[in-house]
């Protein structure tokens, strides 16, 4: 008898964890990850400007607003890279998907070249790639996640409104 009611209040926990807890989905929750994929290709050969908010010029924390507005993204804000870092919607994940967000946890020096990725993010677009403002050319182009990024040690958020 006891065996049974154990049972049926597993049954019951994992129920509610079912129905009320949302189940993550790849890039932002609601949107498709081609939609993020495509949206963010549209910025590449855009200048870098820092502060920049248009296809004149552009920083990595706008690209990430302006993608995700185009996109349809409800309820999201402008904010700066350590802003986003914080907000609790942005729901560290292991297992990235494209549309996903991409940020570091140390800057670091290559080449006699010191890349400030604690305060850069970019886009995911699956396999290894991401959409950024890039450090080299000056512009957002699409880097690999190798060399200096891999070694700034790369860890993933999704959009993910409560």
């Amino acid at each position: 008898m006891k065996t049974n009611k154990q049972k049926a209040l597993v049954t019951l926990i994992v129920v509610i964890l079912i129905v009320f807890i949302p189940l993550g989905a790849a890039a932002p929750v609601g949107i498709s990850e081609s939609a993020v994929v495509e949206a963010a290709k549209n910025w590449i050969g855009v200048a870098s400007v820092h502060g920049g908010n248009d296809s004149f010029g552009i920083d990595c924390s706008h690209i990430i607003y302006q993608v995700y507005n185009q996109v349809g993204v409800k309820n999201i804000v402008f904010q700066t890279v350590p802003d986003i870092k914080n907000n609790a919607y942005y729901v560290k994940i292991s297992s990235p998907a494209p549309g996903d967000l991409i940020f570091w946890e140390k800057d670091v020096t290559k080449n006699d070249r010191k890349y400030w990725l604690t305060s850069h993010a970019g886009i995911y677009i699956g396999n290894g790639p991401f959409i950024h403002m890039s450090y080299d050319t000056k512009k957002v182009t699409i880097d690999n996640i190798s060399g200096p990024y891999q070694n700034g040690m790369a860890y993933f958020a999704r959009w993910s409104p409560t």
